[in-house]
């Protein structure tokens, strides 16, 4: 079970995160500000890491002779695409800015004609989650991925301590770190980088656990 979470593989890449979790705050004085700002070049990546995290699972569901991964695939792929859909303000960073201040360019969401549909139409995804994870015993294909030792536990941790640190430079949270107001809008996106690119890693994690045969139970 330890070498099955612990392969050097996988830890490679776990190491590398934890590396780049760490970098990002001396990066955060170095880079140029407008590397922070809406739309910028960090959050343009954050984008194109949610969007390759969801055609890697909507491939598998769609490619996979194996039904559990298919499923569980299917499952997740709709997660990265609200992820994807957050970062971009719900379409509205492709409208004009309404103008320009010292955090970059200003999109207001409230101006898209659909805002008021988009947390029905986000609960209406999550309640389909929660629905299929229930109907299809979800939760017993996540059991036997860890009982056999094949769940990414460090990967999902790296990206919970990056979302906290993102909290943190965000002022949403209290953690006794000092940011300069541009350093704290660089670390926030790169915190919230390195955290995609660690669900990243989980979902491969988890997908080959599904593909080693932690199928799903009959019913």
């Amino acid at each position: 079970m330890i070498s099955a979470i612990f392969s050097p593989t996988r830890a490679s890449r776990e190491w590398l995160l934890v590396l780049c979790c760490i970098a990002a705050y001396p990066l955060s004085s170095l880079l140029p500000h407008s590397w922070g700002w809406e739309d910028g070049p960090v959050e343009n990546a954050q984008i194109a890491v949610l969007l390759a995290g969801c055609l890697w699972a909507g491939r598998a569901a769609l490619r996979s002779p194996d039904a559990s991964l298919a499923l569980l695939a299917r499952w997740v792929a709709p997660l990265w695409l609200v992820l994807t859909a957050r970062e971009l303000s719900w379409g509205a960073v492709f409208m004009h800015p309404l103008g320009y201040g010292d955090e970059g360019p200003i999109f207001s969401s409230a101006l898209l004609w659909y805002k008021p549909w988009v947390k029905p139409a986000v609960a209406l995804v999550l309640a389909w989650m929660a629905y299929a994870a229930w109907r299809h015993r979800l939760d017993r294909l996540l059991a036997r991925i860890v009982a056999a030792g094949r769940f990414p536990w460090f990967a999902a941790l790296i990206a919970l301590a990056c979302m906290l640190g993102s909290g943190c430079a965000e002022g949403h949270l209290a953690c006794g770190i000092a940011f300069h107001h541009p350093q704290a809008e660089v670390f926030e996106e790169l915190a919230e980088l390195v955290a995609y690119l660690a669900l990243l890693v989980a979902q491969a994690g988890v997908l080959r656990g599904a593909a080693a045969g932690a199928g799903l139970p009959q019913r």
